[in-house]
Protein backbone atom coordinates (compact mmCIF):
# COMPACT_ATOMS: atom_id res chain seq x y z
CA UNK A 1 0.00 0.00 0.00
CA UNK A 2 1.75 3.49 -1.35
CA UNK A 3 0.73 6.89 -0.06
CA UNK A 4 1.93 10.15 -1.61
CA UNK A 5 1.98 13.28 0.65
CA UNK A 6 2.76 16.67 -0.55
CA UNK A 7 3.97 18.73 2.16
CA UNK A 8 5.95 22.45 2.41
CA UNK A 9 6.35 25.55 4.51
CA UNK A 10 8.99 28.80 4.58
CA UNK A 11 11.56 27.20 7.12
CA UNK A 12 13.23 24.11 7.49
CA UNK A 13 16.50 22.73 9.22
CA UNK A 14 17.32 19.17 9.65
CA UNK A 15 20.13 18.96 12.26
CA UNK A 16 23.06 17.30 11.18
CA UNK A 17 23.66 14.93 14.59
CA UNK A 18 27.64 15.24 13.82
CA UNK A 19 27.21 19.30 14.61
CA UNK A 20 27.17 19.24 18.56
CA UNK A 21 25.90 23.34 19.25
CA UNK A 22 25.26 25.07 15.90
CA UNK A 23 22.48 23.47 13.94
CA UNK A 24 23.04 23.04 10.17
CA UNK A 25 20.33 21.18 8.18
CA UNK A 26 20.79 18.43 5.38
CA UNK A 27 19.64 19.75 1.80
CA UNK A 28 16.83 17.84 1.58
CA UNK A 29 14.06 16.11 4.51
CA UNK A 30 15.65 13.08 6.05
CA UNK A 31 13.58 9.65 5.66
CA UNK A 32 13.06 10.17 9.88
CA UNK A 33 11.71 13.47 9.71
CA UNK A 34 9.42 12.57 6.64
CA UNK A 35 8.32 9.61 9.09
CA UNK A 36 8.45 11.65 12.31
CA UNK A 37 5.83 13.76 9.71
CA UNK A 38 3.16 10.82 8.49
CA UNK A 39 3.24 9.51 11.89
CA UNK A 40 1.74 13.48 12.87
CA UNK A 41 -1.16 12.54 10.31
CA UNK A 42 -1.59 9.07 11.51
CA UNK A 43 -0.11 6.22 14.32
CA UNK A 44 -0.53 3.39 15.41
CA UNK A 45 1.85 0.65 16.88
CA UNK A 46 0.05 -1.96 14.63
CA UNK A 47 1.48 -0.54 11.47
CA UNK A 48 4.89 1.71 10.28
CA UNK A 49 6.06 4.00 7.20
CA UNK A 50 8.25 2.90 5.43
CA UNK A 51 9.60 6.32 2.99
CA UNK A 52 10.49 4.70 -0.13
CA UNK A 53 11.26 8.17 -2.26
CA UNK A 54 11.21 12.20 -1.64
CA UNK A 55 10.43 14.38 -4.83
CA UNK A 56 12.29 17.55 -3.78
CA UNK A 57 10.31 20.30 -5.68
CA UNK A 58 11.95 23.80 -4.78
CA UNK A 59 15.45 24.71 -5.27
CA UNK A 60 17.67 24.13 -2.48
CA UNK A 61 18.38 27.73 -0.65
CA UNK A 62 19.66 27.85 2.41
CA UNK A 63 19.29 30.82 5.19
CA UNK A 64 21.67 31.38 8.11
CA UNK A 65 19.88 33.54 11.10
CA UNK A 66 21.17 33.52 15.19
CA UNK A 67 18.01 32.56 17.64
CA UNK A 68 18.16 32.78 21.16
CA UNK A 69 17.42 29.40 22.80
CA UNK A 70 17.88 27.82 26.37
CA UNK A 71 20.60 25.81 27.28
CA UNK A 72 18.26 23.76 29.92
CA UNK A 73 15.26 21.75 29.73
CA UNK A 74 11.91 21.64 31.94
CA UNK A 75 11.19 18.87 33.47
CA UNK A 76 7.90 17.25 34.67
CA UNK A 77 9.74 16.22 38.19
CA UNK A 78 11.29 19.31 38.71
CA UNK A 79 8.64 21.98 39.84
CA UNK A 80 11.05 24.78 39.54
CA UNK A 81 10.50 27.08 37.12
CA UNK A 82 13.21 28.17 34.16
CA UNK A 83 14.56 31.38 33.92
CA UNK A 84 15.31 32.54 30.08
CA UNK A 85 17.32 35.50 30.94
CA UNK A 86 19.48 33.49 33.19
CA UNK A 87 19.46 30.01 31.09
CA UNK A 88 19.64 32.34 27.15
CA UNK A 89 22.41 31.73 24.74
CA UNK A 90 22.47 32.81 21.14
CA UNK A 91 23.34 30.23 18.26
CA UNK A 92 23.58 29.83 14.78
CA UNK A 93 20.97 28.13 12.48
CA UNK A 94 21.65 27.43 8.85
CA UNK A 95 18.26 26.24 7.93
CA UNK A 96 16.53 25.74 4.44
CA UNK A 97 13.53 28.55 2.73
CA UNK A 98 10.94 27.89 0.96
CA UNK A 99 10.89 24.21 1.17
CA UNK A 100 8.23 21.43 -0.52
CA UNK A 101 8.26 17.96 -0.94
CA UNK A 102 6.55 15.18 -1.93
CA UNK A 103 6.34 12.16 0.33
CA UNK A 104 6.06 8.39 -1.13
CA UNK A 105 5.39 6.01 1.57
CA UNK A 106 4.49 2.99 2.31
CA UNK A 107 2.62 0.82 5.10
CA UNK A 108 3.27 -2.18 6.68
CA UNK A 109 1.55 -4.46 9.32
CA UNK A 110 3.87 -5.34 12.75
CA UNK A 111 3.45 -8.20 14.84
CA UNK A 112 1.11 -5.89 17.09
CA UNK A 113 -1.12 -6.00 14.23
CA UNK A 114 -4.85 -8.41 15.05
CA UNK A 115 -3.49 -8.61 18.89
CA UNK A 116 -5.88 -7.89 21.92
CA UNK A 117 -5.06 -4.14 22.92
CA UNK A 118 -5.08 -2.16 26.06
CA UNK A 119 -8.01 0.42 25.13
CA UNK A 120 -10.82 0.20 22.42
CA UNK A 121 -10.04 1.93 19.17
CA UNK A 122 -10.51 5.35 19.10
CA UNK A 123 -13.37 7.14 17.75
CA UNK A 124 -11.94 7.37 14.14
CA UNK A 125 -11.38 3.84 13.96
CA UNK A 126 -13.98 1.30 13.47
CA UNK A 127 -13.78 -2.70 14.96
CA UNK A 128 -12.42 -4.51 11.56
CA UNK A 129 -8.98 -6.27 11.47
CA UNK A 130 -5.84 -4.57 11.34
CA UNK A 131 -5.48 -4.48 8.13
CA UNK A 132 -3.75 -2.39 5.04
CA UNK A 133 -6.25 -1.27 3.70
CA UNK A 134 -8.50 -0.11 7.05
CA UNK A 135 -5.30 2.21 7.87
CA UNK A 136 -4.85 3.34 4.23
CA UNK A 137 -8.15 4.21 4.23
CA UNK A 138 -7.96 6.08 7.59
CA UNK A 139 -5.28 8.07 6.78
CA UNK A 140 -6.44 9.32 3.33
CA UNK A 141 -9.48 10.53 5.18
CA UNK A 142 -7.22 12.30 7.94
CA UNK A 143 -5.23 13.99 5.46
CA UNK A 144 -8.39 15.05 2.98
CA UNK A 145 -9.42 17.10 6.19
CA UNK A 146 -6.20 18.29 7.33
CA UNK A 147 -6.50 16.04 10.91
CA UNK A 148 -3.60 15.72 12.61
CA UNK A 149 -2.38 14.74 16.17
CA UNK A 150 0.11 17.29 16.11
CA UNK A 151 1.22 20.29 14.40
CA UNK A 152 3.77 18.31 11.60
CA UNK A 153 7.08 20.25 11.62
CA UNK A 154 10.31 20.91 9.33
CA UNK A 155 12.62 19.72 11.96
CA UNK A 156 11.90 22.47 14.38
CA UNK A 157 8.13 23.50 16.18
CA UNK A 158 9.05 26.75 14.60
CA UNK A 159 9.48 25.61 11.45
CA UNK A 160 5.61 24.45 10.46
CA UNK A 161 4.31 22.14 7.67
CA UNK A 162 1.73 22.31 5.69
CA UNK A 163 0.30 19.16 4.11
CA UNK A 164 -2.06 17.54 1.32
CA UNK A 165 -2.74 14.12 -0.36
CA UNK A 166 -1.15 13.82 -3.59
CA UNK A 167 -0.83 11.15 -6.14
CA UNK A 168 2.03 9.49 -8.19
CA UNK A 169 1.91 12.05 -10.43
CA UNK A 170 3.31 14.74 -7.86
CA UNK A 171 6.60 12.52 -7.79
CA UNK A 172 7.80 13.99 -11.12
CA UNK A 173 9.90 16.90 -10.58
CA UNK A 174 9.72 19.04 -14.06
CA UNK A 175 11.25 21.08 -14.62
CA UNK A 176 13.98 20.10 -12.09
CA UNK A 177 15.39 22.78 -9.93
CA UNK A 178 17.95 20.91 -8.47
CA UNK A 179 21.11 19.29 -10.52
CA UNK A 180 21.74 15.72 -9.79
CA UNK A 181 24.08 15.46 -6.76
CA UNK A 182 25.36 12.96 -4.12
CA UNK A 183 24.71 14.00 -1.13
CA UNK A 184 26.78 12.17 1.40
CA UNK A 185 25.99 10.21 4.14
CA UNK A 186 22.81 11.00 5.55
CA UNK A 187 20.31 10.59 8.76
CA UNK A 188 18.30 7.09 8.15
CA UNK A 189 16.88 6.60 11.60
CA UNK A 190 17.58 7.00 15.47
CA UNK A 191 15.82 3.95 16.22
CA UNK A 192 15.66 0.08 15.74
CA UNK A 193 12.79 -0.01 13.61
CA UNK A 194 12.56 -3.55 14.27
CA UNK A 195 12.10 -2.97 18.42
CA UNK A 196 7.99 -3.95 19.45
CA UNK A 197 6.75 -4.30 22.30
CA UNK A 198 3.75 -6.18 23.95
CA UNK A 199 0.25 -4.22 23.85
CA UNK A 200 0.36 -1.94 27.06
CA UNK A 201 3.43 -1.93 27.43
CA UNK A 202 5.51 1.18 28.06
CA UNK A 203 9.18 0.79 27.29
CA UNK A 204 11.56 4.09 26.58
CA UNK A 205 13.23 2.89 22.86
CA UNK A 206 16.66 2.31 22.67
CA UNK A 207 18.31 4.74 20.02
CA UNK A 208 20.02 2.97 16.72
CA UNK A 209 21.87 5.84 14.65
CA UNK A 210 21.62 4.63 11.20
CA UNK A 211 23.32 5.88 8.12
CA UNK A 212 22.82 5.84 4.30
CA UNK A 213 24.31 7.25 0.91
CA UNK A 214 21.91 9.66 -0.42
CA UNK A 215 21.82 10.86 -3.75
CA UNK A 216 20.01 13.84 -5.37
CA UNK A 217 18.81 12.20 -8.94
CA UNK A 218 16.06 13.67 -11.17
CA UNK A 219 14.75 15.54 -8.23
CA UNK A 220 14.22 12.57 -6.40
CA UNK A 221 15.95 11.04 -3.25
CA UNK A 222 15.18 7.16 -3.09
CA UNK A 223 15.50 5.92 -0.07
CA UNK A 224 16.76 2.06 0.96
CA UNK A 225 14.66 -0.33 2.56
CA UNK A 226 15.02 -0.64 6.42
CA UNK A 227 16.68 -4.53 5.39
CA UNK A 228 19.04 -3.03 3.19
CA UNK A 229 20.49 -0.94 5.89
CA UNK A 230 20.60 -3.33 8.32
CA UNK A 231 22.82 -5.32 5.99
CA UNK A 232 25.57 -2.56 5.26
CA UNK A 233 25.90 -2.41 9.69
CA UNK A 234 26.24 -6.19 9.25
CA UNK A 235 23.32 -7.34 10.65
CA UNK A 236 20.69 -9.74 9.97
CA UNK A 237 18.74 -9.23 6.50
Amino acid sequence: MIVHLRTWGDLACFTRPEMKVERVSYPVITPSAARGLLETILYRPQFRWRVRRIAVKKPIRFLAFRRNEVKSRLSPRNPEPLLADEDRTQRNTLALRDVEYVIEAGLELTPLANQPRRKSPAGDEDDSPDSLVKYLAMFQRRAEKGQCFTQPCFGCREFPAHFELADEVAMRVEPNPNPDTELGLMLYDVFDLDQMHDPGKIEKPDPRITFFRAALKGGVLTVPDWSEVKKQLGGAP
